[in-house]
């Protein structure tokens, strides 16, 4: 049922970006600029043993390797689902970015038993140019 919810997500979330890279598309291609503002998010799902969280992207470094590769550190606001219970949680996550999808390794840690959490997931990549 679980894997049945993360499909349906990321279902969904493909849907939904090609609806929105469709409407911001350039009217005309010969526009150029050497600047531009925009705005980017990221969705994601991940998981790990007895753990599944879904993950905004929040902020983070990168490395640019080449124009669609990228390696970075970030932090992940999440909300997760750890032995049945749900939860809200910030995770720290290395991530390796290739164009518009994000591989996600997040680590979450838990105060009270003082154990930290790992998972691994998918993210994709919204962007918005203004």
């Amino acid at each position: 049922m679980k894997r049945l919810a993360v499909v349906c997500f990321f279902l969904v979330l493909n849907l939904y970006t090609e609806k929105l890279r469709a409407q911001s598309e350039p009217q005309s291609p010969d526009q150029k600029s050497n600047w531009n503002v925009g705005m980017e998010g990221m969705l994601g799902a991940s998981a790990g043993k007895n753990f599944y969280s879904f993950n905004v992207g929040g902020p983070s470094l990168h490395l640019r390797l080449t124009k669609d590769l990228k390696i970075g550190v970030g932090a992940l606001p999440s909300f997760y689902v750890r032995d049945g219970k749900t939860g809200a949680k910030l995770g720290v996550a290395p991530r390796l970015d290739y164009k518009s999808w994000v591989l996600i390794v997040p680590f979450f840690h838990f105060d009270k038993t003082e154990v930290w959490v790992a998972s691994a997931g998918l993210g994709y990549k919204f962007h918005k140019k203004i």
